[in-house]
């Protein structure tokens, strides 16, 4: 009996998270996104904090001309704090041959409180697009800083 239940609680724990950080490949369609239009998908990810401590998948997989989205998971009376997202460069592919500069990473740069999407009639997820000339193999850094919580460095690969 226990272990049937223990076996019910770690399926339910696994499934809970199992889009977090990883590729929906589905189109949206223009009315649904902030990016432009022929959006080839989204990559879902989870930013949950709160009185010192701020918890985000460290890897995340994303793809050209989708959504990156992050979903704000702001313990109670933490919803007022500005969460605020500073792209920077990561490691880069070998350019192709008569490509332009690499695509810079100011596509990442938003600062919103969970507290303002609602308040826009929004749901507190940061959507970021992401740049469809970004190549294959680019790797993204960027901080995640909240205010008077802290500072947290994932990562977001350019994987299809």
């Amino acid at each position: 009996m226990n272990r049937t239940i223990l076996l019910l609680l770690a399926t339910a724990a696994v499934s809970a998270c199992a889009n977090d950080g990883m590729a929906i490949k589905k189109p949206i369609a223009s009315m649904d996104t902030d990016c432009k239009v022929n959006v080839r998908g989204r990559t879902d990810t989870r930013l949950k904090y709160g009185k010192d401590d701020i918890d985000i998948k460290w890897k995340s997989h994303v793809g050209r001309n989708t959504e990156f989205r992050i979903l704000l998971k702001p313990k109670p009376g933490y919803d007022d704090k500005k969460v605020k997202i500073v792209g920077k460069w990561g490691k880069l592919p070998p350019p192709p041959a008569g490509s332009g500069l690499p695509t810079s990473p100011d596509w990442l740069n938003i600062e919103k409180s969970a507290k303002e999407l609602e308040k826009e009639g929004k749901k507190a997820i940061l959507v970021l697009c992401v740049p469809s000339d970004v190549p294959v193999g680019t790797e993204y850094k960027f901080d995640v800083v909240i205010e008077s919580i802290g500072t947290l460095d994932p990562r977001a690969d350019v994987t299809w």
